[in-house]
This record gives structure tokens, sequence and C-alpha cells, in this order.
């Protein structure tokens, strides 16, 4: 008996040993395809636009002179605007969404510029970059007009609708403040505007005719129906200045009189402890509520239209649907997208103040190169639309991107190891680091829209010759 259950213990041992079969694991999902983008671009690097007579009231020496006339593309800002048309290439060429080498096929970018001679030549430097050596790409902008009239897409106030009232505005305004305006829009508010005063004027025996900190604190008319005036306001365009006159390679020894540093870090560092003033002030005059919807609701209402056709719904009368899984809003109806139909870039060539309208009205803050929410030339607010394949539904990912000044300053190449700053935001109805749905994020972004603002249709266009 013991035999027998020895001689059974032996053969189980030897029997090959049963495995548990391991549970199935579902394939781990395909990656997103990016399938199209909308960009919208400020224009790239430009002298003042405001004239030397009226510049030299505020500092004790006079302001330099520029190559090319107020604002218009500068040389330097061209090669600058080419790099990152270079690096938008690479940048869609690693996502998939063009071929690594050849001219664009017809129809495949569609560019879209306001009238002003810098947007126009830097579109045509960023596709220069982009697309070298190929059949230059046609830039639709409004037809011209004697008046030399601006496109109303870029500049809805005033050139189709009236600015908010003036009290409406002005309380607007001192909202936004939130605190006494003789401390929001002064130094007692805001002491870089004591550095600022030492670089225009040093000598306290050899004063500006008016000098920056003695500006009068008040309220008046505005593009969009009121404005504030005080030390900062008038500090906003000339920090501005004071930067483009760094980023356009002048000497160190000609920006801002050799007064903001002897080295390119210690400009940089100055600019980051200036470009504060700009920020706050030119935020103030177009993320305030009432002047984001009033600037912006019209060309985001485009944008968003244009985004749903691109999805595959209709987006207006006589439009067709491309493809599945299109998302339809019904207050976009009547809004015509940007451009035909078929595209897979789209590019706004606009103003710094069309970002930030657009950043106001969605809620979207960026940080890059040390700042907070800046709009320096050539920066963008790119929408993009991924999926996944076989999915119906797309997703959103909206991103600021924006060359540091040392890369504007030297014009550097750009590539995929030396990018601009590239910071990925958060859609207005979305999560953090999550997907976003194309569908909650028009849903979402259409109530920031203000209908008092929004012209459905788009100014004439024609090629640019």
């Amino acid at each position: 008996m013991r035999l027998f259950a020895a001689f059974l213990l032996l053969l189980s041992l030897a029997a090959p040993a049963q495995t548990k079969k391991p549970a199935h694991k579902p394939a781990p999902a395909a990656p997103a395809e990016l399938k199209f983008v909308l960009i919208l671009s400020r224009h790239g690097i430009r002298p003042p636009l405001t004239e030397n007579a009226r510049l030299n009231d505020f500092s004790a020496n006079a302001w330099p002179q520029w190559e090319v006339a107020l604002g218009e593309l500068t040389p330097h800002g061209n090669i600058a605007m080419q790099q990152m048309g270079q690096y938008l290439r690479l940048r869609y060429v690693e996502d998939g969404l063009f071929p690594p080498g050849g001219c664009p096929a017809p129809g495949e970018i569609y560019l879209y510029s306001d009238t002003d001679h810098r947007n126009l030549d830097s579109t045509r430097a960023t596709f220069n970059g982009f697309a070298p050596n190929c059949e230059r790409l046609d830039i639709d902008r409004m037809a011209p007009t004697p008046d030399n009239k601006r496109d109303p897409l870029f500049n809805t106030v005033p050139y189709t609708f009236t600015a908010p009232p003036a009290a409406t505005a002005e309380a607007a305004l001192r909202t936004a403040l939130r605190v006494d305006p003789n401390i929001a829009l002064t130094e007692r508010g805001n002491p870089e505007l004591n550095e600022l005063a030492h670089i225009l004027a040093p000598d306290p025996a050899h004063q500006p005719a008016k000098p920056i900190l003695k500006q009068p604190v008040s309220f008046g008319p505005g593009t969009y129906g009121a404005s504030a005036r005080g030390p900062l306001v008038s500090a906003s365009s000339l920090v501005e200045d004071l930067e483009l006159e760094y980023i356009d390679a002048k000497p160190l020894a000609q920006v801002g009189w050799g007064r903001l540093g002897s080295t390119d870090q210690q400009v940089d560092a100055t600019l980051l402890r200036l470009l504060p003033l700009h920020i706050k002030a030119f935020g103030l005059g177009l993320r305030t509520p009432l002047f984001a919807r009033a600037a912006g609701s019209s060309l985001l209402a485009h944008i968003l239209a244009t985004l749903q056709r691109a999805s595959g719904a209709p987006s207006s009368p006589g439009d067709s649907i491309a493809g599945q899984g299109g998302v339809s809003i019904q207050s976009l109806k009547n809004v015509r997208p940007i451009g035909p139909a078929g595209p897979k870039l789209v590019y706004l060539s606009g103003h710094d103040s069309n970002l930030f309208a657009i950043g106001g009205l969605l809620g979207l803050h960026w940080h890059a190169d040390s700042r907070n929410d800046d709009t320096p030339p050539d920066s963008q607010l790119a929408f993009e639309l991924w999926q996944h394949p076989g999915a119906s539904e797309y997703d959103i990912r909206i991103r600021f991107r924006a060359q540091t000044l040392m890369q504007l300053r030297s014009a550097e190449t750009l590539s995929l190891d030396n990018p601009p700053n590239d910071v990925e935001l958060t859609p207005t109805g979305c999560v953090a680091h999550h997907p976003c749905p194309l569908s909650t994020f028009l849903r979402t972004a259409e109530h920031a829209l203000d209908p008092a603002f929004v012209k459905p249709e788009l100014a004439p266009v024609t090629p640019e010759q």
C-alpha cells in the first residue's frame, strides 16, 4: 500500500504542471492622429506704432530711428518669422499632418490676413519658411478701400459695431481694476514704474516733457467705449517699444539708450521685470469681460464655425457633412467658417489684441519665457483637432506658442530640438491633462460669445497678388 502511494506521488510530480492561462488584455488604443489645425498668430517684429515726436515727450533722450516705416515688418522680423514657419513644418510633420518633403498640395493650407502690410508680409515670411522653394500661397484679405479700412474679422469694433456705452464701459473698467485707480494705475500699485522712469530719464535735472510718473489718472473715451489713463497705461506701449528694440537685434547700446543692461542676460532680466506693466495694461483693455466680448466674439464665432466644419458638421446653409461625428452647434448655423472646406491648416494673421481677447473670452492663461499671458511678436494660439482611428468624435487641444526674447533677437534656427515655447492650455469646459471632446468645448465656448458683437458673414476677400 505504501509502495502504491509513493508510486502515485511520483506520477503527480512527473506530470507537466498545469499553468493558468493569463487573462486576456485588450490591445492598447491606437494613438490619436492630428487631423486639422487653426492658428491665430500675431504678426512679426515691427517698429513702434507712435511717431518719435510723441515718444520723445516721455524720455530725456530721442528715441531711435528705424529702417522701415512705423508698424511695418522689419527685415530681422522677416527672418524670425521664417524660422517659425520652418519649425511649424517640422512640428506638423512629426504629428503626421504633412509629409516631410515636397510642397503642400493645392487646398491643404488656407491663409487669411488682416490688411496691414506687416500682417501680409509676416504671413508670406512664415510660409516661405514652412514651404521653401514652393509656389507662393495666396493670402486672402479684405478688398482694399480708399480709407485703408482694416478687416473687421480682426477689428469688429469700430468697423462693424459701435462700442459699448461709455458709462457701461467705464464701470466695467473700474470693476476690473478692483482697487482705487490711484493705486492700480500708478507706481503705488506698480513699483516697476519707478525703474522705467529711471530708464526714460535717469537725471533728475533733465526731465522729459511728460514724466511717466506724473501722468494724471483719469477715464475717458476709448475704442471699446472707455479707457483708463495714468502712468501704467502710458508705460504699456513704451515698455513694448523697448522690447521691440531688443528683439530686432539692435546693438545693446541702442536698446533703451543702453540703460537696460550691457549684456543680453541683463537686458532680458530687465525686460522680464518691466513687461508685466505692458501685459497688465493691455489686459485691462482687452481681458476685461465687456471688452473681450466686444473685441473677440465675432472672431471666436468664426473660429468655432471653422472647427465645427472641420469636424464634419454642417455649419452654414449650403455646407455638406464632410465626415462622421460632426458636432453641430445651432447658434453657429449662420456663422460662416473661415475659408473653403478641406484644408488641413488654416492660418490667421492678426494682432496681439486678438490673442488677448480670445484668451479672455475662453479663460485661457499661459506661462512662457518666464512671463504670464504675454503675446510677443509671432506668438500664436493653435486650435488642434485630434482623432483616434475608428472614432467618430474629435478631441481639441489648444496650444500657446511663442519664441523667447532671445530666440527672436538672434533669429536662431528653430527645430524639434530647439523649439519655441509651446504650452498646452486647458480649453473652456475641459479638465487639465485629459482629452477634451470637441463637442464639450464648442458647447461651452459658445456661451462666451456676445451675439450683439458677432458678424455672421466674412468681409469680402480677394487673393493677394
